[in-house]
């Protein structure tokens, strides 16, 4: 144990001499003192710690905050990853490498603000923001082992107690029973020409054991200077390829310091409806990639035949080329978009294909229960999308969705719908909706120049 701890000092030494030449930008403080700040409500002042001197501990926190992308040894990677208030950020932008550029240039913003019941806390730990996008890191913490934590919801407000306009989204975490500490993020999404206020309340509703609680409020402050000179970057396109047939236009790329923006519009006089790229990304004259992160939003529809697709920023690392390409692109021929189903027998009367298949139709009452199968090729397997849209029944009754499961089993993915009617127009003979995905592929190549 002392070989393993003089090697990490020695390591922790030569990195200190190593950045002791760097120049280092002012935003660098801000990294130092998030850490400094969280230390102390902490109060983690553990033996490791005093054995190694606050210069060595400062150039680990500077590397840290400065060079995401640099790989350190096992050892210092250890240690690095226990300074408080540093950890949860790097481990939740890992995948991201925009995100990474945007936390160097000085677009952190600490926060430490909590809000606590009996033994339970919900900390905001730190915010990395621009004009378009807020990651919010936060932490769930429970004094006493052995309990359930899960959030069930939250909801962001503005000063004036209206709800906060543009889209959040946040993953699930499995709920663990050991678990004392959950460490997560949540992603918003800010629409175009609405102001970002100065302070954000969070109205978070956490259950303990399976037992939903009264939802706790933290307040957010929100410092705009960190990125208010920081304007984006258009790179206007309007060029069009044909592929199988399809025209597909790149209108428009927008890259802000937390995000890529690429607007396509697809020609409403194609025969197919185009669903979506495979692997959708930026390349420059050096073959580096900017893709999707991996999870939250990746799109947004403008109207039926245009979309805006998000892909990691490339802000900081200006191209002198730039293209805009996929691996395929997934679209379906329009009069093979309805798929109709017989209310009596379940039997499938109308499909694109005998890849889907209706594994069981429930009725009863109002709530219509829906079971699918669909056969896809093996690296389609794990990507789940939402496939019905626009329920309905030859009486012309509405429906709301009001459940969705789904998952794989033997090469199939099963899906699993539920829908309530809201009309009463009679007993239908027939269900039908139209397909929002469907995983047939144009023949062809895209490639656009962007830059």
């Amino acid at each position: 144990m002392v070989r393993d701890w003089e090697q990490t000092e020695q390591q922790l030494s030569e990195i200190r001499e190593r950045y002791q030449h760097v120049a280092v930008p002012e935003q660098a403080d801000r990294y130092i003192l998030a850490g400094m700040v969280e230390a102390r409500r902490r109060q983690m002042r553990t033996q490791r710690l005093r054995r190694i001197g606050w210069s060595a501990l400062t150039a680990c926190v500077l590397m840290l905050g400065l060079v995401f992308s640099i790989r350190l040894s096992p050892a210092v990677a250890a240690y690095v990853s226990h300074v408080p208030g540093l950890k949860p950020l790097v481990e939740l932008i890992q995948y991201d490498k925009g995100l990474q550029m945007a936390a160097r240039h000085g677009l952190t913003q600490p926060v430490g603000r909590s809000a606590v019941r009996d033994k339970v806390s919900f900390t905001v730990d730190q915010v990395l923001m621009d004009k378009r996008r807020m990651l919010i890191v936060y932490t769930i913490r429970n004094a006493e082992p052995g309990h359930l934590m899960e959030l069930e919801n939250l909801e962001l407000y503005d000063p004036s107690g209206k709800p906060l306009e543009g889209g959040i989204s946040w993953s699930h975490q499995p709920a663990v029973e050991e678990a004392v500490v959950i460490h997560n993020k949540l992603e918003v999404y800010m629409p175009d020409d609405v102001p970002i206020p100065d302070r954000i309340t969070a109205k978070v509703t956490l259950s303990v054991d399976g037992q939903v609680w009264e939802p706790l409020s933290v307040d957010i402050p929100i410092d705009k200077s960190t990125f208010a000179d920081l304007t984006e970057k258009v790179y206007p396109v309007n060029k069009t390829v044909i592929v199988d047939g399809q025209a597909i236009t790149v209108e428009r790329v927008t890259v802000y310091p937390t995000q890529t923006e690429v607007a396509i519009r697809f020609d409403p006089k194609n025969s197919k409806r185009i669903f979506g790229f495979d692997n959708l990304r930026l390349v420059n004259e050096k073959g580096e990639t900017f893709a999707f992160w991996g999870n939250g939003v990746s799109s947004r529809p403008v109207d039926e035949d245009s979309v805006v697709y998000y892909l990691e920023s490339s802000y900081f690392t200006p191209p002198e080329k730039l293209y805009v390409t996929a691996d395929g692109i997934r679209a379906l021929d329009k009069d093979k978009l309805h798929v109709v189903i017989d209310a009596k027998t379940g039997r499938l009367l109308q499909a694109p294909d005998n890849r889907l298949r209706v594994e069981a139709l429930r009725q009863n009452g109002d709530v219509v229960g829906l079971d699918l199968g669909l056969r896809v090729e093996e690296r389609d397997l794990h990507q789940f999308h939402p496939y019905v849209r626009d329920f309905t029944d030859d009486r012309g009754n509405e429906y709301e969705h009001v459940q969705g499961t789904s998952y794989v089993d033997g090469g199939v993915q099963h899906y699993g719908e539920l829908f309530k009617r809201k009309t009463e127009k009679g007993v239908p003979s027939t269900y039908r909706f139209t397909l929002s995905y469907y995983p047939a592929k144009l023949n062809g190549d895209f490639t656009v120049s962007i830059k």
